[in-house]
């Protein structure tokens, strides 16, 4: 039988590396890393790493052998010739078909539960169970604390904000849209769990639970709201004894406690977070699960605003430290020197922390996630490693985020790119790229406007730059762009982390409003360029801001 394994130190010993230090899109999704991680799976002593295809560069540049790599779900890039060596599943449950042969499969307790959903639909699955249960203890929390607590950071993020952009012509007027007493956390909750028929929304994953529970995430510890009386429980092992709250229960095991307090109802599940072995165990007490990991993503994106100051704090980092991170490379490699991407990265951290220094800001400012390297090296996106950057790199990617936190509650996260060209092909095609996201996207946006249309038109523009593209060797006559576009987003809403929930992409149908807060950008991979340019944007009451020019 093929057996599925779901254990991210198992990765790190058996192939060399963690998932959590060497790929990109677990980083960026703090929500639901669990669910973009590398599987292994087993059978009659062989083994094989089951990775989606947009981690490639990654997991070779990690010194894995290709094969000893099954990729699912195609990267997608215009240029074919990136992928042309390696074959890619259509998805995660069409690839465990293939390797089982059809065949029953053991699925590992500890893989996601949108893992056992997807892979269910094609092959019969036996989940073992886990070890014993462990003991919980459930406290019912203080909302009123929760929001005195934002509010209080809210205030100091203001004032920190309007110092920041009071002498940035581009955001004059975005000191009106500071605030810090709005906050509809629970009662979007409560839209949210009428949206969803459901009685109770569980959570764990870190960006929820804290916008839920104003503490750090911690391992082990479940969120639960009920609808019926709009209470919030933390639930943790009993071995947790630093938690805030009334305790109102000691419990044998956490589905005992959320059943217990929940119901056995319409419970509102992260299906890209929490583990199969809990959902089985709710759905044996009689609990139907209701998928919620992009509701609720929904949840803190529609209300960012409300944290505009931090954002505010995380895009000027970011635009700060990684145009100067630029400027850097740029000046040592005019200056004959060779450095590597990890040199590189190490000024980016430095200018993060100078940043903070000149500004006195008092919140913690961290990388969320850094995509960083030579055009040489690869062309799909990824972390720094020791590879040279020298006379004969043509182009280095810097598309980077910090995360603005208080006490590991995370208040804002950034995600934005520049570029280093050492080519005069490659700096007409990054100025064309550059105006395209600033006046092609970023100031078309308006109140009103559909996610999905905003992607159509972005490629309207792009037809008018494509022809230039063509000539100066950034693009082939083979290539079909707009069919390969359609397949990815040209910019997302922002917040606690990137979106995946409101994307601008085919599709996604959510619409923009006063309010909003996202990222525009043009990935352009071909040939031996590997150009990024993105920048913030935030729709004001009466203009749009790009947050990232200074």
């Amino acid at each position: 039988m093929l057996r599925i394994v779901c254990d991210p130190q198992a990765v790190a010993d058996r192939y060399g590396f963690h998932p959590l230090e060497s790929m990109l899109f677990t980083a960026i999704r703090l929500d639901s890393h669990r669910f973009v991680i590398p599987l292994i799976a087993e059978q009659d002593g062989r083994e094989v790493l089951l990775v989606r295809q947009q981690e490639q560069g990654n997991v070779f540049s990690a010194g894995v052998s290709p094969d000893q790599v099954r990729f699912y779900e195609p990267w997608v890039t215009i240029d074919a010739r990136i992928v042309e060596d390696s074959e890619a599943s259509p998805s995660l449950p069409a690839l465990v078909r293939e390797l089982s042969g059809g065949g029953a499969v053991e699925l590992d307790a500890r893989a996601p539960y949108v893992h056992y959903l997807g892979i269910s639909g094609e092959v019969s699955v036996e989940v073992p169970r886990g070890g014993e249960p462990r003991r919980v203890v459930a406290y019912t929390v203080d909302k009123s604390r929760v929001l005195e607590a934002f509010s209080s950071w809210r205030e100091e993020g203001v004032r920190v904000a309007k110092g920041l952009i009071d002498q940035v012509p581009a955001l004059h007027g975005l000191e009106n849209e500071l605030t810090h007493s709005l906050d509809t956390r629970y009662d979007s909750l409560k839209t949210l769990s009428d949206d969803l028929g459901v009685q109770a929304v569980l959570i764990s994953s870190p960006p929820n639970f804290t916008e839920l529970t104003g503490i750090r995430a911690r391992q082990g510890a479940f969120a639960l709201w009920t609808a019926s009386d709009e209470r919030v429980v933390i639930i943790a092992e009993d071995t947790v004894t630093d938690l805030p709250g009334v305790p109102v229960g000691h419990y044998a095991s956490a589905s005992e406690a959320i059943t217990a307090i929940a119901g056995t109802g319409r419970l509102a599940f992260e299906e890209q977070w929490e583990t199969t072995g809990l959902a089985l165990e709710l759905v044996g007490h009689g609990t139907t699960l209701v998928s919620a990991s992009r509701p609720l993503g929904s949840w803190r994106d529609l209300r960012d605003h409300e944290d505009l100051a931090f954002q505010v704090v995380a895009a000027r980092t970011s635009v700060t430290a990684i145009e100067k991170t630029v400027q850097w490379i740029h000046d040592q490699l005019d200056a004959g020197l060779a450095i590597s991407e990890l040199d590189a990265y190490a000024e980016y951290l430095r200018n993060i922390q100078q940043f903070r220094i000149d500004h006195e800001i008092p919140f913690a400012v961290e990388p969320y996630f850094t995509n960083l390297h030579s055009s040489s090296r690869m062309l799909f996106p990824g972390p720094p490693v020791d590879f040279p950057i020298d006379g004969e790199t043509k182009c280095v990617q810097l598309d980077a985020g910090v995360k603005v936190a208080v006490d590991g509650v995370t208040l804002a996260t950034s995600d934005m790119a520049r570029s280093v060209l050492r080519t005069e092909n490659g700096k007409e095609a990054y100025e064309l790229l550059t105006t395209a996201v600033r006046e092609g996207i970023i100031e078309s946006l308006r109140p009103g406007m559909v996610c999905e249309d905003v992607h159509a038109n972005t490629l309207k523009y792009l037809e008018d730059v494509r022809p230039r593209m063509i000539e100066i060797g950034l693009l082939g006559h083979e290539v079909d762009f707009n069919a390969e576009y359609s397949k990815r987003n040209v910019g997302h809403l922002m917040g606690k982390q990137e979106s995946f929930a409101n994307e601008l992409r085919p599709g996604y149908t959510h619409v923009l409003t006063a309010g909003s807060y996202g990222a525009a950008e043009i990935p352009w991979r071909y040939g031996d360029h590997a150009i990024g340019t993105e920048d913030l944007w935030y729709i004001g009451e009466s203009r749009t801001y790009n947050l990232t020019l200074r």
